[in-house]
């Protein structure tokens, strides 16, 4: 069995939010991030606030591998786990509360897990191929909804609360379906559907949520795009151009004619491009995000000052002399919030 800790931390908030560079206007904000070195942060210079939760392991409730996590989320004072096909629901402590583990192909089962949010009444949505299926808080069935005309999708939907009655999904694009879809979360309905890609991508990967919810706004990252996204009613704008040391691939790279998945692959790789940004996470002052290329020297987590646009590439995060530390990934929780799961192994290294 896995024991891991769960760490969650909040991005310092900025003491003059004037001085912070405006994105309001119409013009787009690049960050460039330099490779050339990797620096070491004190978590207290990164962080204002933060704290380790013991998750309790239970044969019924294990988390093997970190990849295998689909997203993390906090209600009330519960956090929530979906790992692999199953949900699990911790208390504030880390003690296991209940486990869903409802997959298979029965009208009230998910084909599989691919990603969750919850409703402000504490109804779970977890999205799957084709479908997206809601629970009580308690884990009982209410109701699915199925997009019978796309069943077989690739990647599953990835989606957070729009709004009080409606929820956004991302989910692959192909030459028949457009990326972003705003639902009506009763009925299931189409409220808008729109994409900020003109032709379809022929290489996608999305295992991981992708959205953040900032100062009122969704904010969308991922792979295939080195654009950060807030997502309005029926379109996308560009918040902020990453520029990784001028790696980033060119427009239009991800959808060439005449070159299929492979070949586009290994030219990301024979380029050593950075093409992705797998996770994000934004407070007033500072932007925390991690970058992928086909290489582990270009990939990375990069810590940006949104006050005088500084970036620098971590190398470790001090916690103090006898543990540096830098997370594989993250999940944004809302609000400058995020979440970080940690093997013991990395903790117990610490001589306390």
């Amino acid at each position: 069995m896995i024991y891991l800790l769960f760490l969650v931390a909040l991005l310092l908030i900025c003491c003059n939010p004037d001085q912070a560079k405006d994105n309001s206007k119409d013009e787009t904000i690049e960050y460039f991030i330099p490779l050339s070195h990797r620096v070491e942060k004190d978590v207290d210079e990164m962080f204002e606030e933060y704290r380790y939760v013991p998750l309790e392991t239970r044969d019924d409730a294990l988390i093997d591998v970190l990849y295998k996590i689909r997203n993390i989320a906090l209600f009330q004072e519960d956090i929530y786990i979906g790992s692999d096909d199953i949900l699990i629901a911790y208390d504030k402590s880390g003690k296991i509360k209940r486990v869903l583990s409802k997959k298979g192909e029965d009208p009230q089962s998910y084909f599989f897990l691919g990603n969750f949010t919850i409703w402000p009444n504490g109804d779970i949505l977890i999205s799957s191929s084709g479908d997206v299926t809601t629970y009580s808080n308690s884990f009982k069935f209410i109701r699915k909804w199925s997009d019978h005309e796309n069943i077989g999708l690739l990647n599953p939907y990835l989606l957070i609360l729009f709004n009080d009655s409606s929820y956004i999904i991302k989910c692959t694009p192909t030459e028949r379906q457009l990326r972003y879809r705003i639902i009506n979360h009763k009925n299931g309905t189409y409220i808008s559907t729109y994409d900020s890609i003109e032709k379809q991508n022929k290489y996608i990967s999305s295992f991981t949520n992708s959205f953040e919810r900032f100062e009122g706004l969704i904010i969308s990252h991922g792979y295939q795009g080195n654009e950060i996204l807030e997502c309005t009613m029926d379109s996308t704008k560009v918040r902020y151009r990453i520029n990784i040391d001028n790696k980033i691939p060119p427009a239009g790279f991800w959808a060439q004619d005449g070159k299929d998945y492979v070949q586009i692959v290994m030219e990301e790789a024979e380029k050593g491009y950075i093409g992705h940004i797998p996770d994000y996470v934004e407070s007033k002052e500072t932007i925390l995000l991690s970058f992928k290329g086909k290489r582990d020297d270009l990939e990375g987590v990069a810590l940006i000052d949104k006050k005088d646009g500084n970036a620098r590439v971590l190398e470790n995060i001090k916690f103090d002399d006898n543990f540096r530390w830098l997370p594989k990934q993250f999940f944004s929780l809302d609000e400058g919030w995020c979440a970080m799961l940690m093997y013991p192994e990395d903790v117990l290294k610490k001589e306390e």
